[in-house]
């Protein structure tokens, strides 16, 4: 999971980061320490080693992004590749497989099923984590988690991200960052169910129609779906979103793109089920049971039709808080093919 975060500012951060701790609390229901014998080094290593290779390659900068992780394991706390001396923590030397200086706490109250990126250090984000048993996740599936929130934090590395966020006027004078899961989006509307659930479904039929012909008359259909959901909500409530869209579903597209041909088959594997999952979801929309999780499925799935038609989104994509004009973007690259 990953958040839009508020202004850098050192007191805003720590409100945001005490509001989202106190929802992820609530979430998990547990706050208790677990053993566990992973080797935090070697995890960040061959993530950064990866993103440095394949995942340089459908996004420039991501393999160069801030990978500050910070493991809740056991009775401790393990900082790794975070800029600066951060206080609280103590020196423990310097990590073999990084080569970053490695930092140790006692463990706080986060709790340990945290799976996210966050300003809890100030900028850059850093990811924060228990360990996969205390999350509940296989191996693999904590692995091709750090593919997702690794991209939040290249997201989120932009030097303007925060500035351009704050333009959308979405915060309502929220400074805690909470507004990003609190957002007021009527899910529950009527018209806005309706146009959503059909939209979703235009989307997975175009999907289908992936390398056939059709696939560009499918695509005009899935446009026209969403354009009759977007007139269902306020100008506002869209822009909230959109920037949902673009940030968790290009986040859950990238998991699944990079987890693919990750070198590990227990991670290639649950990106394949997550990829099929995702389609599912498209074809069984629920806005109001979903709420917020909706942009997951949603925002993938316009990521996977717009890869269809080649790099151009990508190209235009940090330029962007929206999927509107990288949809624009993608149909246009379109034009000639089946």
């Amino acid at each position: 999971m990953g958040l839009s975060l508020a202004k850098p500012q050192h007191s805003i951060g720590t409100m945001w980061v005490a509001a989202w701790i106190a929802f992820a609390a609530a979430l998990s229901g547990s706050t208790a320490a677990t053993t566990s014998s992973l080797e935090l080094g070697p995890v960040v290593a061959r993530t950064r080693v990866f993103a440095a290779s394949h995942g340089e390659t459908l996004w420039p900068g991501y393999g160069s992004a801030p990978i500050g992780f910070l493991l809740l394991d056991g009775d401790r706390e393990v900082l790794l590749c975070q800029p600066g001396e951060p206080r609280g923590f103590t020196a423990d030397g310097i990590d073999g497989a990084t080569g970053c200086p490695r930092w140790i706490r006692p463990r706080t109250n986060m709790p340990q099923s945290l799976l996210a990126a966050m300003p809890l250090l100030g900028r850059p984000a850093t990811i924060v984590m228990g360990t996969p048993e205390s999350t509940g996740r296989s191996p693999g599936a904590w692995q091709r988690t750090i593919l997702h929130e690794h991209f939040h934090q290249w997201q989120w590395s932009r030097p303007d991200h925060y500035a351009r966020v704050d333009k959308l006027d979405l915060k309502a004078g929220d400074e805690t960052g909470m507004w990003m899961l609190n957002f007021p989006f009527p899910y529950d509307n009527p018209a806005a169910i309706k146009a959503h659930a059909t939209a979703s479904i235009a989307l997975a039929e175009a999907l289908d129609l992936r390398g056939k012909a059709g696939f560009v008359s499918a695509f005009d259909r899935y446009m026209a779906a969403r354009k009759r959901f977007t007139g269902t909500v306020s100008a506002r409530e869209w822009r909230y979103l959109d920037l949902q869209l673009w940030q968790e579903g290009s986040a859950r597209w990238t998991e699944i793109q990079l987890g693919k041909i990750y070198p590990d088959a227990s991670v290639q594997k649950g990106a394949r089920a997550l990829e099929k999952s995702t389609l599912a979801e498209l074809r069984k929309p629920d806005s109001k049971e979903q709420k917020r999780e909706l942009a997951y499925s949603l925002g993938a799935g316009e990521a996977m039709l717009m890869a269809t038609c080649g790099p151009a989104w990508r190209k235009a994509y940090a330029s962007m808080l929206g999927h509107d004009e990288l949809l624009k973007i993608a149909r246009k690259a379109c034009v000639g093919t089946s």
